[in-house]
């Protein structure tokens, strides 16, 4: 991976932010572990959240929505980035 990639990885992790407290993924250590393929053109990337220490369902719900949202904002901003590139959130 290039230092350019890298770069513009982190500033992927900064623009996004998390949607109660908007501070960036990167801030909030909620992305696990970015992968670049260079053979498969694909960029893997992992979040980082746990689930819920209490069996509390509307924490639970609350969790999957901010999950889903992430996912989807670093898919978008992920694929803005780097266009020639298959991005993959999970």
């Amino acid at each position: 991976m290039t230092e350019d990639m890298k770069r513009k990885i982190d500033s992927v992790l900064e623009r996004v932010k998390e949607p109660e407290t908007f501070r960036s993924v990167a801030e909030l250590g909620l992305v696990g572990k970015v992968s670049y393929s260079e053979s498969e053109k694909k960029l893997l990337v992992v979040l980082d959240i746990e689930e819920p220490r209490h069996p509390c369902f509307v924490c639970g719900v609350v969790t999957a929505t901010i999950r889903r949202s992430l996912m989807r904002d670093l898919k978008t901003e992920f694929e803005k980035e780097f266009p020639s590139l298959t991005v993959e959130v999970f």
